[in-house]
């Protein structure tokens, strides 16, 4: 039984080291919200993206 238990662990570390890896590297959108307005006639939002500074607007009419 010790032997099964010591042939798994090497691939559930592994496994564990990828997703680990994974979810580091693929990260968040590094963006702030700059401006976020609702209306009755919709909403306005504004975003400036921390690392290039490039903003983007998003506009939603209801």
């Amino acid at each position: 039984m010790k032997k099964y238990i010591e042939m798994l662990s090497i691939p559930f570390v592994a496994l564990a080291l990828l997703l680990t890896a994974s979810f580091t590297l693929t990260g968040c959108d590094n963006k702030e919200k700059v401006l976020d307005v609702e209306t009755p006639g919709g909403e306005i939002e504004i975003e400036r993206d921390k690392d290039s500074g490039a903003v983007g607007v998003e506009v939603d009419k209801k």
